[in-house]
Parts: structure tokens; sequence; C-alpha cells
């Protein structure tokens, strides 16, 4: 059997990001032993595996999430070395924060060509270490590896911890739909100068248990990462004028909503909240966040229509 094929019907791209990681999950089941479910397993944000400790009087939890930065793909060579190797840290931080957690240690692998330029990998890492100061987050090592010429990909894999880590699963029908920040137009810039939401999540995470019943962070866009949230034989109840529409996609102009539900890469947080604590959660974030805009975009609603407007396609590997 060969690596690779030149039929197209046998590859993954003809699969495309979400049926191959369906079966993916498909394949590891067969060892119970070895892949257990989420939260544990694949699924959510991050992997939420036990640790016994001390975090704020608590025993916690560990997440462990892993991300990568691919050159052409994640980044270009209009974006700066210092920000690629930011991006990087701060987007796997981004699913510490969805899960309502602290960033703790990583480790760094890198796959590279050898006529990567010295001076911008000295950036790359300076930009690195700098993000993951700011963060709280200690570099404990890694990998480097040869690839083919002009390529460049590194990947991080983070660890950190929550007392009570929020899921993508729990939702109910009536909870309410919020948003954090605005959405859309992230090629601009917000795509690597972002800053995740760490304290955000963290306040999600204080309140009792069934009161934030489902979270995640928007990477792939509105449109993708919505229905994640959705449990089976429900919807979301939207209200598109709701929508916050950031700056940068106004200035791209064109379908504003869409941009906002297709764009990705914004990294802002998608929750779903038991009605009875809107008012609690308003008064603490105005508190806490009165610079961050916090928006309620719909509920969940019973019967299985489609969740999202039947925009173009947001992101997913192997066919976007």
């Amino acid at each position: 059997m060969q690596i690779f094929t030149t039929h197209n019907r046998e590859a993954i791209a003809a699969w495309g990001e979400i049926v191959l990681l369906e079966n993916i999950a498909q394949w590891l089941k067969t060892f119970p032993r070895v892949a257990r479910p989420t939260p544990r397993g694949m699924g959510d944000d991050c992997a939420v595996l036990p640790v016994f400790g001390n975090f704020s009087g608590d025993a916690a939890m560990r997440l462990v999430t892993t991300d990568s930065v691919v050159f052409g793909k994640h980044f270009d060579a209009g974006v700066p070395a210092r920000a690629a190797g930011a991006k990087l840290i701060r987007r796997n931080t981004s699913d510490i924060a969805a899960m309502g957690g602290v960033p703790a240690d990583a480790v760094l692998a890198l796959i590279m060509g050898g006529n990567v330029a010295q001076d911008w990998l000295k950036d790359f890492y300076a930009g690195a270490c700098e993000a993951c100061d700011a963060l709280g987050i200690e570099l404990a090592g890694g990998d480097v590896s040869s690839g083919p010429e002009s390529f460049f990909s590194a990947t991080l894999a983070l660890t950190g911890f929550a007392e009570r880590p929020l899921l993508r699963t729990g939702a109910r029908v009536g909870d309410l739909i919020f948003v954090t920040g605005t959405l859309g137009g992230s090629i601009l810039k917000k795509h690597y100068a972002f800053t995740p939401r760490i304290a955000e999540g963290r306040l999600l995470a204080s309140f009792p248990a069934g009161a934030v019943t489902a979270c995640i962070d928007i990477t792939d866009g509105l449109k993708k990462d919505l229905p994640a949230l959705f449990p089976a034989g429900t919807h979301g109840d939207l209200d598109l004028s709701a929508i916050p529409i950031s700056e940068d996609a106004h200035a791209l102009g064109g379908n504003l909503t869409e941009r906002a539900f297709c764009d990705g890469e914004d990294y802002e947080l998608l929750f779903c909240l038991a009605p009875e604590f809107e008012s609690e959660l308003r008064s603490c974030w105005q508190i806490a966040f009165p610079s961050v805009r916090l928006t309620r975009i719909g509920k969940i609603a019973a019967g299985a229509q489609p969740g999202v407007p039947a925009f173009r396609n947001a992101y997913e590997h192997f066919k976007s």
C-alpha cells in the first residue's frame, strides 16, 4: 500500500477534515485502553486528564492541547517572524482559555527546510518566548527535524490546569448563546495579533456548575464552530442583527455577516449560558472586562433545523 494516491476519491481530501476526524475517532475506539472518550479523549478543545494537587485549594484537572503554525497556511511572508512565533503560543493558549483553564508548560517541535534564514528563526523564537512570558508558560524543550526546502512548521504541545473544565457538550434547549469580542476580518491582522481570553474563560469557569453549559474558541469560523455546541436534535435560534462585526471586517467589505461567520481565526470565546445566570454574568463581566464586548447572539432551540445561515463554507482542512 502506497502512502500517496493519484486517485482523488481515495485521498483524504475527498473526506475533508470533519469526516477525517470522525474516521480517526472510530479507529481509536477499537483500542479502548489506548483512547478514552471525551473529554479525556479526542472531541474537545483540550484533552482533560486527572491530576492530584493543590490548585486554588482544590484538586485540578490537567489540560493538554497541541496545535501548529505552517508557513503558507497559517502565516505568510507578510507576517513578521516574531508575530508568527507569538501566534503559535497564543492559538494553543486559546484552547486552554476555552476550557476555563490556565496554561502551564509546553514543548515545541520544528520541521523545516535547510534554507530557513537564521535571523528569521531567532526572531521566531523571540516572539514565541515573549508570548510565553506574557502568558505564564514555561517552554521546556522540544524537537527539531529537517524537512523539504522552503518548508517551515512549528508544533506546540501545551499543558494547563482547570478546577472544573468547560466542555463543548452540555448545552440544553433554552440556553443562551454568547460570544466575546468581535468577529470577521482576521486576515488583516487579528489572526496573529490577538490576546487569548484566559481571564474571561476563568470567569466563566468560576460560575456554579450548570451555568456555562458549553464553550469553544472560534478558530475555523462561527459557521463551523457553533454547531459543535448544539446537542442532538437542536439548533441555534440566532439574531443575525446582533452578530458583533469587527472593524477589520468593515474595512474589507462584502457581506459582513458572512465574514463574521466564515472568516475564522477570531480566537473569541463562544459559549452557552443557562438563562437564569444572564444578569449575574453581565454584572460580573462589566466589572472584570469593561473593554471586552459580550454579545448574546441567540439561544438553543429544539428541532434539528439548520443552525447557521447558508453562507460560503467556513475553513475546513483538506477542503478549504
